[in-house]
């Protein structure tokens, strides 16, 4: 299965990607289980793409 992805920030499309997950993986898998997969990995992609990094520049 492939999923597209995009990633967006103030409505700009920034990162674009395409997930797979093998099929032998899914199984007998419920639609439900098969969309928390879905949500699994996309969850895991977005931490490995988004960095925040803040400080403080005026008090």
């Amino acid at each position: 299965m492939r999923i597209s992805i995009q990633l967006g920030v103030d409505g700009e499309t920034v990162k674009r990607d395409v997930l797979e997950i093998a099929e032998h993986k899914l199984g007998e898998m419920t639609d439900e289980e098969i969309e928390s997969a879905i949500e699994i990995k996309i969850r895991t992609w977005v931490d490995r793409m988004i960095q925040v990094e803040w400080e403080v520049i005026d008090e």
